[in-house]
């Protein structure tokens, strides 16, 4: 019998970098310990299929006991255990969070974020333009920030198949093909 009501007995935990992040607690919801959750995943319909989530960056584990639509952007969510609103208030402000092995598998040509972040950035005669240091999502398609290898300054480049070439996750490469003046290229004085 376990010493805390709230949690699913202990296993052996993942890494500290093998997490996904997939929503985030945000307010309790009605008397009963149900929570307001703004999901951080485009498949939010997964926390439907789920058994078990952990919760903040101790992992704590709670077996997932009901989750459904609340509007348009977010779920509420009941953990066993968390029977009332004071149950609830610990948790607001928390990460979910799931094992990096139980993410789902993605079509050819989509990437996680976490799978992109920190790849080399190269032209394709293999000038090293630097590694993608963060992503921003916008409403048409995603911004790729690149951090200049020579610089050190961060370059915008539109996740566009014009510019975007070959992403090779193994290797750790993505391939752009920029316009001219993107890079630091524009600062070099013809002799």
């Amino acid at each position: 019998m376990s010493d805390h009501p709230t949690r699913l007995p202990r296993t052996e935990p993942p890494a500290a970098d093998d997490w996904v992040t997939i929503g985030r607690i945000v307010a309790a919801f009605g008397l009963y310990g149900e929570l307001k959750v703004l999901p951080q995943t485009d498949i939010p319909e997964r926390f439907a299929r789920l058994r078990s989530i952990y919760v903040g960056p101790e992992h704590r584990r709670f077996r997932l006991s009901a989750a459904r639509p609340y509007r348009t952007d977010m779920l509420v969510i009941t953990l066993a255990g968390i029977q009332s609103a004071n149950d609830a208030e610990p948790l607001i402000g928390q990460a979910l969070m799931i094992p990096l092995a139980e993410i789902a598998a993605l079509p050819p040509d989509q990437y996680y974020i976490h799978d992109l972040i920190g790849l080399r950035a190269e032209t394709p005669t293999g000038q090293v333009l630097g590694a993608l240091v963060d992503i921003l999502p916008t409403g048409g398609n995603d911004v790729y920030v690149i951090r200049e290898a020579k610089t050190g300054r961060d370059v915008l480049v539109p996740a566009v198949k014009e510019m975007i070439k070959r992403i090779d996750i193994a290797a750790g490469l993505l391939i752009i093909d920029p316009i001219p003046g993107l890079f630091d290229d524009r600062f070099e004085v013809a002799e």
